[in-house]
């Protein structure tokens, strides 16, 4: 299972890449390629968008949050999840993982704004992974660390995939030879990754510890 995030839509436009393009159409088209590279290749795919507004809205019929983005990532218990951005700056492909310090483990009871620590080691391996997929392809990427909401929420093998122009035209980031180079880089990257990824340990509840039930307002659940 891999688990898409097309950054923004509806009157959350994101970024605006030029005169006619802004991010919130760069991320699903993105998201439509990945989607269905990695379905040719077997994998299931969730997707927290497939429109220019979010499909779901919350319980109390408002737009969909970022917390909302983060419970359907959580909630299908995905080998990546892969928040995608885009950006007019620069060329070629920014990633980022989250700026948490690794944890020792899972915590019994997950904390919301810092679930993602304890897969920090297994969002390096796919860091890690993702670069050499990028070197063997030739394009342009940047790896960095960022806390870009909701990945340091995430309990899976989390980075953002920020894809900036390929040339001094901040239109070609629309090209679509280019969006599918990208695209089947990323989709191979993930079809080695499938069989590397471990989940962290799970760490024991304290004695004392008083189990209640959680919310997004400050747990992100517990995995099975």
């Amino acid at each position: 299972m891999i688990v898409l995030d097309p950054a923004h839509g509806g009157v959350d436009s994101g970024s605006q890449i030029s005169d006619t393009t802004v991010e919130k159409n760069v991320t699903l088209a993105l998201a439509f390629r990945l989607r269905s590279l990695l379905t040719a290749r077997g994998f299931s795919v969730v997707m927290t968008r497939d429109a220019d507004a979010p499909a779901v809205p919350n319980a109390a019929g408002a737009a969909m949050t970022l917390d909302d983005r983060a419970g359907i990532a959580n909630h299908a218990h995905a080998a990546a999840c892969l928040v995608l951005h885009a950006t007019p700056g620069g060329t070629g492909v920014h990633l980022y993982r989250s700026e948490l310090e690794a944890s020792e483990g899972q915590p019994f009871v997950v904390p919301w704004l810092t679930a993602q620590a304890a897969w920090i080691p297994q969002s390096r391996l796919l860091e890690k992974q993702m670069t050499a997929a990028f070197s063997r392809s030739g394009l342009a990427l940047v790896a960095s660390n960022a806390s870009v909401r909701p990945i340091d929420s995430l309990t899976c093998p989390a980075l953002v995939v920020e894809l900036a122009p390929s040339g001094d035209d901040a239109d070609s980031i629309n090209d679509t030879d280019y969006q599918q180079r990208v695209a089947q880089t990323i989709a191979g990257a993930l079809l080695f990754w499938q069989n590397e990824v471990q989940p962290p340990t799970r760490l024991s509840a304290p004695a004392s510890a008083t189990v209640r039930p959680a919310t997004t307002s400050d747990t992100a659940g517990a995995q099975p």
